[in-house]
């Protein structure tokens, strides 16, 4: 009978990573361990054998490719993964080893988490929000701001340690942070409780930073907001986060960018949209307005006949793109302002207008609401 891929019995794609390939692999080995399924015990015993020679054929790149190229049959050739490679039961305590030594793979299996030696870490990324107007976005802006951080102790540079002295492999779980126990083919593991985790012991912290290797400090910036910048636009400060932890590289610093909404201007994207008003005589006749832009005023010349709801482009009057070369428009929504109040020559003078223009009128002589109220008695 065939043997079935390699992929197929470890339930992968075959353009899954090193990190899949091991999940699977762990995950299936717990679940046809023959110590797991002892009422059908030889069964999967053939099921954990052919489990473990796919993992074989794939775990790492170099059989993978081989396997790729050749399939079962050059693997069986050259004596490495065929089925009837040599395994022995107690051997699944090398994979629950592995399974420590892989940190995170242990907690998919088992469900718990596991640490490995303290060692360099990365220190914390940070986030620090600020507002803009919306001039300051379209002109950019250089911000000084100020963020509560840590940063490495200058008394110990950072070791945790009083002067003169040094930190010390911990005896209980001898520098590993963990303490294990087993039970059968099983591992179980714990914090080591006299170093927490750390693998190492200080006798003599220090004073500065009581034996974290990091203070509270205030670190104070200069942000350079790019011309266009946008609403939640994040900018990246490499370094200026957390210091490292026992010499690890600090974080990142990333600022939020919340831009403040304007009294007048809108922006959809790089444009910029706002409304003026006329008179209904500027709009028939024409006319030339001033209307507000950032930073100033601009003409707009407002042709005869306008029209209310009449959108008027401004060329390079809006926002600067913010990667690349360019700027957007500024639109400008025109509202033909009616008077609410007209004087007996003015009314005079619009009723002249309307009978030259052969514009019916008469329902102004009762009122619109009067005749209205006709229609209906």
């Amino acid at each position: 009978m065939a043997k079935r891929d390699a992929y197929e019995v470890l339930g992968i794609s075959k353009d899954a990573d090193d990190q899949e390939i091991k999940q699977a692999y762990y995950r299936l080995a717990k679940e046809h361990h023959p110590d797991k399924n002892p009422g059908d015990r030889e069964e999967a015993t053939e099921r954990f054998k052919e489990i473990q020679a796919a993992y074989e054929a794939l775990k790492d790149p170099q059989s993978r490719a081989r396997y790729n190229q050749f399939g079962w049959e050059e693997m069986n050739g050259t004596g490495g993964f065929g089925a009837n490679a040599g395994f022995g039961f107690g051997s699944f305590e090398d994979i629950v080893e592995e399974i420590f030594n892989s940190g995170n793979i242990f907690g998919d299996l088992f469900g718990g988490r596991t640490r490995r030696r303290a060692g360099p870490r990365r220190g914390n990324d940070l986030r620090h929000d600020i507002e803009i107007t919306l001039e300051e976005a379209v002109n950019g802006k250089e911000v000084s701001i100020e963020v509560p951080t840590l940063q490495t102790c200058s008394a110990c540079r950072g070791s945790g340690a009083k002067d003169g002295s040094s930190p010390q492999i911990c005896p209980q779980c001898d520098g590993r942070g963990q303490i294990q126990q087993r039970s059968g083919f099983f591992v179980t593991s714990r914090t080591c409780p006299r170093c927490n985790g750390e693998g190492a012991i200080i006798s003599e912290p220090c004073d500065s930073c009581n034996g974290q290797g990091r203070v509270p400090h205030t670190s104070k910036l200069v942000v350079h907001i790019p011309l266009g910048a946008s609403d939640g636009l994040i900018l990246r400060s490499v370094g200026a986060g957390e210091a490292g932890i026992k010499g690890g590289p600090p974080g990142d610093l990333h600022i939020v960018v919340h831009v403040r909404e304007h009294p007048i201007f809108q922006r959809r994207g790089d444009d910029l949209v706002c409304e003026t008003t006329v008179a209904f005589t500027q709009a028939a006749l024409g006319t030339k307005i001033e209307v507000p832009i950032i930073g100033g005023k601009a003409e707009l010349i407002i042709p005869p006949g306008t029209q209310s709801g009449k959108v008027f482009a401004m060329r390079g009057r809006g926002v600067p793109h913010h990667r690349g070369r360019g700027t957007g428009d500024q639109f400008v929504r025109v509202i033909v302002e009616t008077p609410m109040e007209l004087t007996p020559d003015q009314e005079d003078l619009i009723r002249k207008l309307a009978e030259a223009r052969g514009e019916n009128i008469s329902l102004l002589d009762k009122g619109f609401f009067g005749k209205v109220k006709d229609a209906f008695t």
